[in-house]
């Protein structure tokens, strides 16, 4: 929470020295500064972003492997105090990985607007496409979950496209990495409802995958304590880092030619 508290005041002073920059005119060197100190910021923010969320993942999994071993636990106090632990500190991880992201959308906003590629006219997007958005939108609200692939117990991103794409009878692994090695690239100014776009770039490849439902907006499993929500490709971009994006439809299209 301290680091949080503090990035949000960097935002705020870097905001704030921005006006006054401006304020001065198009010959003042200070601007450029500004923003490439505003830029180095948030270069910062998104490594400890990265590993925010892979503690969070590490604690998760720890947390899954408590309960399952203290199941059958006869002592109900060793089962309380053991996971209720862990669970602090996934809540606790959960909320340092929602601050920091938060905190790189607001210095992202002292900048000039991200430029994406124009992305394709959805209206001629490929119907297998359109039919992957529509069993997603179906389970909008489902809970997150580390782990998860049903909507009964809930989703984390990859599982949560895997879903999907099973319903029409593709089958993806339950990883993002793998996802985006395993199914067709596209440019991004490609992008059709139905594409899987990914984002958080580390050296196994992208942490995060959601699926791309037209008009610049996505439909994802964002972290623990949310639920499958839409958001705006733009802000995920600049918050988390974009990789690249997939399309699986032409993948179910030859299996169903």
């Amino acid at each position: 929470m301290r680091r949080v508290l503090v990035i949000l005041g960097l935002a705020a002073v870097l905001c704030a020295s921005a006006g006054s920059a401006l304020a001065v005119g198009p010959t003042t060197a200070a601007q450029p500064s500004l923003d490439a100190a505003i830029a180095r910021q948030m270069d910062a923010d998104r490594h400890a972003l990265g590993q925010d969320q892979r503690r969070q993942r590490a604690l998760e999994a720890r947390l899954r492997a408590a309960r399952a071993k203290l199941v059958g636990a006869t002592d109900p106090f060793q089962y309380d105090d053991t996971v209720g632990a862990l669970q602090v500190d996934v809540t606790a991880a959960a909320t340092r990985v929602a601050g920091l992201a938060a905190a790189i959308r607001r210095l992202h906003a002292a900048l000039q607007p991200v430029q994406l590629p124009t992305t394709t006219n959805t209206s001629t997007s490929d119907p297998l496409g359109w039919d992957a958005v529509a069993v997603a939108e179906h389970y909008l609200g489902v809970r997150y979950l580390w782990g998860g692939s049903t909507p009964q117990s809930g989703f984390d991103c990859s599982g949560f496209v895997e879903f999907v794409y099973a319903q029409l009878g593709l089958t993806l692994a339950h990883y993002a990495a793998t996802q985006f090695v395993t199914t067709p690239r596209i440019a991004p100014s490609q992008l059709e409802a139905g594409d899987l776009v990914f984002f958080e770039p580390h050296a196994d490849g992208p942490g995060h995958v959601a699926i791309y439902i037209g008009d610049g907006e996505l439909i994802q499993a964002p972290h623990t304590g949310a639920v499958i929500e839409l958001a705006p490709l733009a802000e995920l971009s600049s918050a988390l880092g974009f990789v690249g994006a997939t399309r699986p439809s032409e993948l179910l299209a030859q299996t169903t030619a």
